[in-house]
């Protein structure tokens, strides 16, 4: 019976103080267009074909960069470089480059998307990270438009960010969480 009341109390009142949120305004907006798997297998092959050893510091790293940025702008996505130091472990000091993405909402409360666009050279990095690498694009750019016009606005301000370093100890997620000044 006392370890049903230690358990018990605190489950009820937990229970009782969980915030319901708010509906989300009517009429909703149109979502944007649903995310289209062909399309992303194709951006992970693709970017595991270009540029199939992307560790932090390497010409294939610094052109998987440039990839991220011509599958964006297109969309009217301005793609901003966040440079930084870091020490690779097994590789030493180099500088890594965060590409970030920002989709202003209708509050200024952020969500981030992150995803690692290097690997660790053993392989093409396919799966390592070319598949987040391909989803976070296709994500971001289903808030862009070729002709500039956003197809809608979200209710929260999205922060889509490539990082450097996630093969080696997600170092360029540590440093955008440590640096980031968003809400």
């Amino acid at each position: 019976r006392g370890t049903w009341l230690l358990v018990g109390i605190p489950l009820l009142a937990a229970a009782f103080s969980v915030h319901k949120p708010n509906p989300l305004p009517t009429p909703q907006p149109a979502l944007p267009a649903s995310f289209d798997t062909f399309d992303a297998v194709s951006l992970a092959s693709d970017l595991a074909r270009l540029y199939p050893d992307r560790v932090p510091g390497t010409a294939g790293a610094v052109g998987a960069a440039q990839w991220v940025r011509d599958q964006l702008t297109p969309y009217g996505l301005q793609v901003s470089p966040d440079r930084f130091s870091a020490n690779v472990p097994g590789i030493g000091k180099r500088t890594l480059v965060n590409q970030i993405v920002t989709v202003p909402g209708r509050s200024p409360d952020e969500i981030a998307v992150l995803a690692h666009r290097d690997d660790d050279g053993t392989g093409p990095g396919a799966n390592n990270n070319g598949s987040g690498i391909a989803a976070l694009v296709q994500l971001a750019r289903s808030y862009g438009s070729a002709a500039g016009a956003r197809p809608v606005t979200p209710q929260h301000t999205l922060v889509f960010v490539a990082t450097d370093g996630g093969s080696f100890g997600s170092l360029g997620a540590r440093h955008f969480a440590e640096t980031h000044r968003g809400h």
